[in-house]
């Protein structure tokens, strides 16, 4: 299921790959091609990445789930019995450019001793593990190391001193517990303090603010200022 959402759903990871990759100090532009420079950089001034549509490739996808070792168990479709494969090669292609094909070397060099953090719950969880999945392809035999303690889980690609981390949240704001019951804090956001230091954080919330059933009877109250 990781495959599904980066290959099917979501323009938006592929934009934070896309910035993360070239958003770099100007001497890690070493480890790239001059080509690649100029047109990242003809792309980044011009091209609006979320306009766009799904088209086939058959050279997708990025990565084998069946080989990955940071895939959560649950969301493995293939190890599950899923049969059909068709879904996972489909790549975003914006209507006012050819986008890069991501690449998981560039990606590691470019992004040399950083940190960047997913927050949010599941859908965050498959954009974490899908990006380090397709690193991992890239680099097989790279030393890696998987961490998880609590809400943070942190996957650190040893030889390049990048940290990848998911932050496992259902809300980006405080949820306590009172007299009242549960009361969502719109200006509160402790979990912050998670993300200190980070280089990028991606977030997320995804479905929690679609049904208005849910609204009003799982989160009872809302507080803020």
């Amino acid at each position: 299921m990781v495959s599904v959402l980066v290959n099917a759903l979501f323009p938006t990871l592929f934009l934070t790959l896309f910035l993360y990759s070239h958003q770099t100090k100007s001497e890690d532009f070493n480890s790239f091609s001059n080509e690649t420079n100029f047109e990242v950089s003809n792309i980044a001034g011009t091209c609006n990445l979320f306009r766009g549509k799904w088209v086939y490739d058959a050279s997708y996808p990025l990565y084998d789930p069946s080989t990955c070792p940071f895939i959560d168990p649950q969301f493995n479709c293939q190890k599950h019995g899923r049969k059909d494969k068709l879904y996972q090669k489909y790549r975003w292609m914006p209507f006012s450019c050819n986008m890069p094909r991501f690449n998981g070397l560039n990606f590691l060099k470019g992004n040399k001793g950083k940190k960047i953090m997913f927050v949010g719950d599941s859908l965050s969880l498959n954009q974490f593990n899908s990006l380090a999945c397709m690193i991992h392809a890239a680099v097989p035999n790279s030393r890696s190391t998987f961490r998880q303690r609590d809400a943070i889980s942190s996957v650190t690609f040893e030889e390049y001193g990048l940290e990848l981390f998911l932050y496992r949240t259902a809300y980006l704001v405080d949820l306590d517990h009172d007299k009242e019951g549960r009361v969502l804090k719109l200006d509160s956001i402790k979990s912050g303090e998670a993300w200190r230091g980070m280089d990028g954080v991606d977030l997320s919330t995804r479905g929690h603010w679609w049904d208005p059933h849910w609204k009003l009877t799982a989160m009872g109250l809302y507080s803020g200022e």
